[in-house]
């Protein structure tokens, strides 16, 4: 799995967007580097609490990702 370019580390993992825009987490080492080798889809057999989470920590990615964006591409005008 190639590195995305936006993605949010929280609670040992990291959360991201693939090309197709589809959330997928991998684990995060002691020494605090992402492991995309060891990617991983969100299984379908998750508890709602959890659902919710990654739901939300997508969310904040995408508003990062937006944010980012804008801020090194859009010209705002008054």
């Amino acid at each position: 799995m190639p590195v995305p370019d936006f993605y949010l580390v929280a609670d040992g993992n990291a959360y991201a967007l693939d090309d197709n825009g589809i959330a997928f987490g991998a684990p995060v080492n002691n020494d605090n580097t992402v492991d995309w080798d060891h990617s991983y889809d969100f299984s379908e057999d998750l508890e709602e609490d959890e659902v919710e989470y990654i739901a939300h920590m997508c969310q904040v990615l995408l508003k990062a990702q937006a944010l980012t964006h804008e801020f090194h591409h859009e010209v705002l005008v008054k």
